[in-house]
Formats: C-alpha cells, structure tokens, sequence
C-alpha cells in the first residue's frame, strides 16, 4: 500500500514533483468553433471563448527547437475545470503531432504548478521528465509545457505555471 499526502508545501523537495490542482483538459480538433458549437448545442457545455494565439520563436519549443506557432483555442467552464479545445493553425506543435498521428481526442490534463516556471520546468527534466512543447510569457517566470508523461502516466501532462493559480 502506497499512501500519498499533500501538505499544499510551499517548498517542494529537489527530488520530488509535486502536482496541484488540475486546472483543465484539453481536447484537440480540427475546428474550434464547429466543435464547440456542437458541445453547446448538443450537450448544453458553455459559453465559450475562442482566442487565437500566436507564439513567436523567443516564447515557444517544440521537442527542444524555437517555433513560431499560431493555435486557436476555446474555453468554457464545466463545473471546477475548464475545458478547452485546441486547433492547430500554423507552425510545429505537439498539437499538430497529434492530430496527424491519433486525429481528434484528448491531448492533455493540465495541472497547476508552482512558479517560478522555469525553475519547476528543469526540475522535471532533472528528474528525467523532458518536455514536449513550452511556452514562455513575456514574464519568464510564468508559461507552460507539455510533459513527456505518455509512457510513465498514459496521458500527457500540462504544467502550468502562472501566478493567477497560486
């Protein structure tokens, strides 16, 4: 038996990864507006809001490459998690990755973490967990990444870290 505590520390161990609440999930697709006007009138899921967002090479990577990349996401609460969708538009992403491999479905689980972010991102690649995909916000010490979680997890990991969560 394995027991698991959170003591919500404000300092979290060097050998230690400390995942908080999970913020949301994220499905990719291929048209942002059409699904989400699908999951609204079909399944009552809404209001959402759709941004477009474009990541230039000083803010973005892509399996350790700057990228220039443009997404499209939507975003609507459901209960304690928002849930988003996200459509590649232009540029090398995870997202693009996986539609060309696994179509639409879940991308991710997106958890808080602790900031700074750049910090909490070398601590996971510290401990052997490389990132997919990261973004930076003009703001170094805020931005989020993509973990390379699939194989120990079975599902992709979102770190995200920005002081609006802490």
């Amino acid at each position: 038996m394995m027991a698991i505590t959170d003591e919500r520390v404000a300092t979290v161990p060097d050998d230690r990864i400390l995942l908080r609440d999970i913020l949301h999930a994220c499905v990719v697709v291929r048209d942002v507006e059409k699904t989400a006007r699908v999951l609204a009138e079909r399944f009552g899921l809404g209001p959402w809001e759709v941004h477009l967002k474009t990541y230039p090479k000083t803010q973005a990577t892509f399996r350790g490459e700057p990228v220039e990349c443009t997404f499209k996401f939507a975003y609507a609460k459901v209960g304690p998690i928002t849930l988003e969708l996200a459509q590649p538009v232009s540029g090398k992403s995870s997202y693009r990755e996986f539609l060309d491999k696994h179509g639409e479905g879940l991308h991710h689980i997106g958890f808080q973490a602790p900031l700074p972010f750049d910090a909490e991102l070398k601590r996971w690649e510290l401990l052997g967990v490389k990132s997919i995909q990261s973004m930076t916000l003009d703001d170094p010490e805020e931005g989020w990444a993509y973990m390379d979680t699939q194989d120990i997890v079975g599902f992709t990991i979102e770190i995200l870290g920005f002081r609006k969560f802490q």
